[in-house]
């Protein structure tokens, strides 16, 4: 097995480079300390990013908003190996409940209507 050293997900001897990070995999894996920031979540725009990071710290989580693009240089991005606006992190140890309630906001507003505390409150992590 092969893992990625900026998500940590695993993958098969075959693969290079994650799909997701594009980070040349290495074989051993990396090892987290569970304050460090994950990513759990890539967002379209910044309006998005700061509903869903509203969602997060609503429920105790700290959430950072990152935009994909260098401060000062308009639409140059720091990587352009994504069409996201930005990124979600979190503490290593919140991702599970992080990624759960992003999870069930989406999936609520998908199905339509308010969306309501009980929606969101209590979910299990995935």
């Amino acid at each position: 097995m092969k893992y990625c050293p900026e998500c940590g997900e695993a993958y098969e001897d075959a693969i290079a480079a994650c799909p997701d990070c594009r980070a040349v995999l290495v074989t051993e894996a990396p090892s987290r300390d569970p304050e460090s920031p994950v990513v759990v979540h890539k967002v379209p725009d910044a309006a998005a990013g700061a509903l869903l990071c509203g969602v997060l710290e609503s429920q105790g989580i700290h959430a950072v908003l990152r935009s994909a693009t260098l401060p000062g240089y308009g639409g140059v991005r720091r990587d352009w190996g994504t069409s996201a606006w930005g990124e979600i992190l979190v503490p290593g140890a919140a991702e599970a409940e992080a990624r759960a309630l992003i999870t069930d906001y989406l999936a609520a507003l998908e199905r339509g209507g308010v969306v309501r505390d009980e929606d969101v409150e209590g979910a299990e992590p995935g």
